[in-house]
């Protein structure tokens, strides 16, 4: 799954911080930088950067840090689970 897909399956539409995060990437879904599904090296800076790029807050990037660990920690064990299954 990609970031840009997490985001907005779990939070678009929710009154939160994590929730103003996914609401700004799909409203910007054309645009958005969207990592391959299992690739994380590279993509936060670059994600990050594009963030920083079209102007946004300090309290978006903490939340996006914030996101972001939780996509990966997500995700490693998503993959993990589904290699043990094999």
């Amino acid at each position: 799954m990609t970031f840009y897909t997490y985001m907005t399956r779990r939070y678009k539409n929710t009154d939160s911080p994590e929730g103003d995060l996914a609401d700004d990437m799909y409203s910007d879904r054309e645009r958005f930088p969207r990592n391959r599904p299992c690739k994380f090296r590279g993509w936060r800076a670059l994600i990050r950067s594009y963030l920083e790029r079209n102007g946004a807050c300090n309290a978006c990037l903490e939340v996006f840090e914030k996101c972001w660990e939780e996509y990966e920690r997500c995700e490693k064990s998503r993959l993990r689970r589904n290699s043990l299954r094999r």
